[in-house]
């Protein structure tokens, strides 16, 4: 059986990363044709799907679904459902690996935006969309900050380094608009996490001019990690007020009604 085994080398891993972008996502236009629309889609959501259980079996490495990921929202409605399929699987996984991932996919869709428009702005319908993905994929950590401390640290890590590529001396660094979008994931850090995260940016990228425009992403982002309260739910224990032994008798009749919600 070990015969049969296949190993992906790189170039076959990059052969059929473009064929997945050359032939699933692409747009068609085929009026009054409905039946050959969807045809097509299901034909595509087919190669999808083979091309991600790839991934999720590790057949190829997590980073590998990075050119799936960054289509996440644009193409929602067609692919929706395999993309956070594939996200929910690499996450059991490997959390490091794929939140990693998840970093590299909104890189590339930055990227992609850059080539289009060398001088990008908040406004651009591409940045929007990139937002929009860094907030889904924040949403996927959910609420326990603990058991991902580990894996968000390293996101914004790479996201930092990432936005402090070619800074040149007394200029701001092309990419340090792409620390907005990674904003979206400092609610899910701790306290004691923000504060590692702050000195690495720190010295990361060296600020040079304090109120020029081209900085205002910076301190955005820093103002995230300095004045943002810690949004670990509280223990359970927090939501009902202490009560001394000298009121539990005059409180017994209305208890019920003077008890606080569960939370």
């Amino acid at each position: 059986m070990k015969q049969l085994v296949l190993e992906p080398d790189n170039e076959l891993c990059d052969l059929l990363n473009d064929f997945i972008q050359e032939f699933v996502f692409v747009h068609h236009n085929y009026d009054g044709q409905d039946e050959r629309r969807i045809e097509e889609l299901h034909k595509r959501r087919n190669f999808l799907a083979a091309y991600c259980k790839l991934i999720v079996y590790n057949v190829a490495p997590i980073r590998r679904a990075a050119d799936v990921f960054k289509h996440y929202i644009k193409c929602y409605n067609d692919y929706g459902d395999i993309i956070k399929a594939t996200l929910s699987k690499a996450r059991e996984i490997n959390k490091m690996n794929c939140a990693l991932t998840m970093e590299l996919a909104m890189q590339a869709l930055f990227t992609d935006m850059l080539q289009r428009h060398p001088n990008p702005h908040r406004q651009l319908p591409e940045f929007l969309e990139l937002k929009e993905l860094a907030k889904r994929f924040s949403v996927m950590f959910g609420l326990d900050a603990v058991k991902n401390r580990e894996a968000l640290t390293a996101l914004h890590r790479a996201g930092i380094a990432f936005a402090a590529l070619e800074q040149a001396p007394g200029g701001a660094p092309p990419h340090l608009l792409f620390l907005e979008p990674l904003g979206e994931f400092s609610g899910k850090l701790l306290r004691q996490d923000k504060r590692h995260v702050l000195r690495f940016l720190d010295a990361r990228i060296v600020q040079v001019v304090q109120w020029a425009d081209d900085w205002a992403p910076l301190a955005a982002y820093r103002s995230l990690l300095t004045d943002a309260p810690d949004e670990r739910p509280p223990p359970a224990c927090c939501h009902y007020a202490r009560r001394t032994r000298q009121h539990d008798d005059d409180d017994d009749d209305n208890a019920d009604s003077d008890q606080d919600p569960p939370g």
